[in-house]
């Protein structure tokens, strides 16, 4: 009997859910999170969780693991010393950087630029020269100055060692000769080539993300020894999948290598999960809403897939790599709300935390929240437990609210829905950001629903954007752990390409391409990817000639053969560009960079479709509560979503509760249990 399972570390929990391939079922579990030594929480969590699945860590198939060791890491600036490598002369590249200036402006006088991870003390320039465009040799590299490079920043102390020289992307060799050198003089340093973290154009780009690459991997090195040795110690051989920010996956033995995509983990899975359920349902277009205890995070899925990006942001810092586009605004559970002193309400960014958390958590919290606000207004039921162990006070939950209300002049009700009026506007804007803003209209796409605290403002966000069907999935407080059994093996391989559609045909694009997916193809079968599941996706970076925003095409390579390929990736180019920025130019495409994405598919998790049952959801109602609805109380019953069935119907105004989470459905809305345990809520009364 074996099992496969998927945890995700966050900062508060570590969840997890187990799933029986024999039975189909699902398990799912929350311990702490242990952020001093992150893999010890990972380990108690598999533990407990399998043990209450039924099995034990040795009958576990594969495990799937979503990380935010290198979020906090890049967050919190506690990685690791590293030591640049670049082109004599260049050796303030990460100093001047591009002409905006990241970090917060609070007025032009205040100015914040974070220090570059790789410190100019740390940084050496070594002669040897590669010439662009064609990437031919012009100056020797001086290999005895790299020596004395590598020997000199071994002696400082440093931890890792990146490599970024000038135009190595059009040709590696004087990169490689560096990273041979490195491991002569310096075989336990940890080193990376800029030609493979980003073979592309762009020095400040590359040089950046390459020195994040080794900022990161001598932690993430440890952390991924330390699981796989307790793992072990534990009697598991499964296979350990770590998941990437792109929300595919890639081995512990490809992660220590490029810590770089992780950077963001852990969100990607939530989106991964929702398109995947999404897709099942025939609704291939929704928009995702993860809100949890601090932020929330929204991203659109088209067609079934996450949009992506080619510029992954943690705090200040922004690079290159592939990852799922989210948007993430300060408007979670735990958001402070203020009276200002224009006598405005604001909610966020400012959260209360796990620790003491919000008012009713009862831990010496007294600052009002989102949450105690949703306690008042009966959102979240008095039988309710959180995560179905805490129980909520009530009383400390109205007080804080109270003082919200004596400030504006107004009843405690009316304060409470002022706050979640106005975390729901904030979610609305960052909804807008990546739809509306990207040419996109809301009305056609659904909603998913998940995090601990989305279901219960979700129906609000719906209404307001007329974004149906809106789709609960079962679990949704462990959304990005169940997306991340939904994954695939997956990684991308790039290149500079620089030419326009008036230079160059299908058959030279086919080329390129094709010697881009025989990189993919090597790198899949060494992550043990049998040929017959091998699949694959072609994108060229376009833009206008002499313009600087690009978007990214997807690409049928079999009409690059035929002669209609070009004017199809410009065709469909414009048509995006028209969409999200309102014009097109009379100007000819230049492909920047081509991509393929290789990817091998892995069944760590069936959805069963269930036969639809009785509508009558009378045997899953549990109480009545008055709840607090346009302006007034008004009787609402309960129900315990463990007893809902597939084919049940429940008129709205309804609240629906579950460990990890509660769904609030508003009057005038009917929420339907799908084929799949969904609950799908749609506008309008049951007949």
């Amino acid at each position: 009997m074996a099992h496969n399972l998927g945890v995700d570390v966050g900062g508060t929990f570590t969840d997890v859910i187990v799933f029986d391939q024999d039975t189909h079922e699902l398990t799912i579990d929350k311990v702490l999170s242990t952020p001093a030594n992150p893999s010890e929480g990972v380990l108690r969590g598999i533990e407990e969780a399998t043990t209450k699945a039924g099995t034990s860590v040795g009958e576990l198939d594969l495990l799937f693991h979503g990380t935010t060791v290198v979020t906090n890491m890049l967050l919190e600036e506690t990685g690791s010393r590293v030591g640049l490598i670049t082109t004599e002369g260049h050796e303030d590249v990460l100093h001047l950087a591009r002409a905006w200036t990241p970090g917060p402006l609070y007025g032009w006088m205040d100015m914040q630029k974070p220090e570059p991870l790789a410190d100019l003390v740390d940084t050496r320039g070594v002669a040897g020269t590669i010439a662009s465009p064609e990437g031919e040799e012009t100056e020797p590299l001086d290999e005895d100055a790299v020596r004395s490079a590598v020997r000199d920043l071994q002696a400082a102390g440093v931890e890792a060692v990146t490599v970024a020289l000038l135009n190595s992307y059009l040709n590696p060799a004087h990169e490689e000769r560096v990273r041979e050198i490195v491991a002569e003089e310096a075989p336990e340093l940890p080193v990376s080539i800029s030609a493979e973290i980003v073979p592309e154009y762009g020095e400040y780009e590359r040089t950046l993300t390459t020195v994040i690459n080794d900022y990161a991997r001598p932690q993430v090195i440890r952390y991924l020894d330390d699981l796989d040795d307790s793992l072990e110690a534990a009697g598991s051989s499964a296979t350990m999948n770590v998941v990437r920010s792109d929300g595919g996956l890639m081995s512990s033995a490809a992660a220590k290598n490029r810590p770089v995509e992780l950077a963001l983990s852990g969100p990607s899975g939530g989106v991964v999960g929702a398109a995947t359920i999404a897709g099942r349902k025939g609704v291939p277009d929704v928009l995702t809403l993860d809100m949890g205890g601090t932020s929330t995070d929204v991203s659109l899925v088209e067609d079934g897939t996450p949009e992506t990006t080619r510029q992954t942001k943690v705090g200040y810092r922004e690079f290159k790599s592939r990852s799922v586009d989210v948007n993430t605004v300060g408007a979670g559970g735990g958001s402070i709300a203020r009276v200002q002193l224009s006598g405005a309400l604001q909610v966020g960014p400012e959260s209360s935390g796990a620790d003491p958390g919000p008012a009713c958590y009862g831990q010496g919290g007294e600052e009002p929240t989102v949450t105690d606000a949703n306690v008042v207004l009966g959102r979240i039921p008095e039988t309710v437990q959180l995560g179905g162990k805490m129980d909520l006070d009530h009383e400390a939950a109205r007080a804080a609210i109270e003082g919200i209300a004596e400030q504006r002049g107004t009843g405690v009700e009316e304060a409470a829905q002022a706050v979640l009026d106005i975390v729901n506007e904030n979610m609305h804007g960052a909804l807008r950001v990546v739809s509306v803003e990207r040419g996109y209209d809301p009305r056609e796409f659904g909603l998913v629903a998940f995090g601990g605290a989305g279901p219960m403002h979700a129906n609000a966000l719906a209404d307001v954007m007329g974004a149906y069907p809106l789709v609960v999935p079962p679990g949704p407080g462990v959304m990005s752990a169940f997306g991340f059994l939904t994954s695939d093996i997956q990684n991308e391989f790039s290149e500079t390409y620089l030419r326009t559609d008036q230079d160059v045909d299908g058959a030279d694009v086919h080329g390129e391409l094709e010697s881009l997916r025989g990189e993919a193809t090597a790198w899949l079968e060494s992550e043990g990817v049998e040929p017959s599941a091998h699949e694959f996706d072609y994108f060229a970076d376009c833009r206008y000639y002499r313009q600087d925003i690009q978007m990214s095409i997807p690409i049928d390579v079999d009409s690059l053969v035929d002669g209609s390929g070009l004017a199809e990736i410009k065709n469909d180019f414009e048509a995006r560009h028209d969409r999200q920025f309102g014009f097109s130019l009379d100007a000819p495409l230049e492909i920047a960079n081509l991509r393929v994405i290789g990817k091998g598919g892995l069944e760590g998790v069936a959805i069963e479709e269930q036969p639809l049952g009785d509508t009558e959801p009378s045997g899953a109602r549990i109480d009545t509560s008055e709840v607090y609805f346009d302006g007034s109380y008004v009787e609402t019953p309960i129900y315990d979503r463990a007893e809902l069935h597939p084919g049940n119907e429940i008129s709205g105004p309804a609240i629906v509760v579950e460990d990890d989470s509660t769904v609030v459905i508003q009057p005038d809305h009917t929420a339907t249990i799908d084929r799949y345990a969904n609950i799908e809520v749609t506008r309008g009364g049951s007949e």
